[in-house]
């Protein structure tokens, strides 16, 4: 006895209608897309023609390299009217040898090389990965020029970090004043000389 289905699917119902195809014996019910997906495939068509005559015939749509071109002279007046607002002082021997020996300097440079450079130089500034920053000896020039631009540019080959964009001038020639006030402090397991001997006098 064949079972029948206790609810079967009438395909005349109105939301099962069957379309007119008929392949092999299969049908198809009668499923149209919906409204608003139409309207979108037919403003797509549409605007294509538009799109590509007005980039490329009448050019009152900007193209790619138009608007990266606007993009880019954008870019650059805003550059220029921030550095002319903030102009770059330059700084020389003179300028951070006012920092060296002052108490306030000396004690900000101090809590910013622990929180920034003690992980690489030591506590002591005695060298652990970095070199030891307490003696005469220099891999990048001793002057407080060449200390300045190796904190301001770092030394990447080596794994220093470039603090120019992390730290202030002030600040940078803080950290300077704060190395000059160590030199000679002889701390203990200090790390053995290396680079050239350097007069740290400026």
């Amino acid at each position: 006895m064949q079972n029948q289905d206790s609810n079967p699917i009438d395909p005349t119902s109105e939301d099962l209608l069957l379309s007119n195809h008929n392949y092999d014996g299969i049908e198809e019910f009668d499923n149209p897309m919906p409204g608003w997906w139409v309207w979108v495939f037919v403003a797509c068509i549409v605007w294509a023609p538009i799109y590509v005559i007005g980039v490329h015939q009448m050019g009152f749509i900007n193209s790619y390299e138009d608007d990266l071109a606007n993009d880019q002279m954008e870019l650059a007046e805003l550059r220029t009217a921030y550095e002319t607002a903030n102009p770059v002082a330059e700084v020389t021997s003179e300028a951070i040898a006012a920092y060296i020996g002052v108490a306030e300097h000396i004690e900000a440079g101090a809590a910013i090389f622990t929180t920034n450079c003690a992980m690489c130089h030591g506590a002591l500034a005695e060298g652990l990965i970095g070199p030891n920053l307490t003696d005469d000896y220099w891999i990048h020039g001793g002057t407080h020029q060449d200390l300045f631009h190796v904190i301001t540019e770092g030394v990447l080959e080596k794994g220093m970090t470039p603090w120019g964009a992390v730290l202030s001038v002030e600040q940078r020639m803080q950290l300077v004043s704060f190395i000059r006030s160590i030199h000679g402090s002889n701390p203990p397991g200090a790390k053995p000389a290396q680079g050239e001997l350097v007069t740290p006098n400026g």
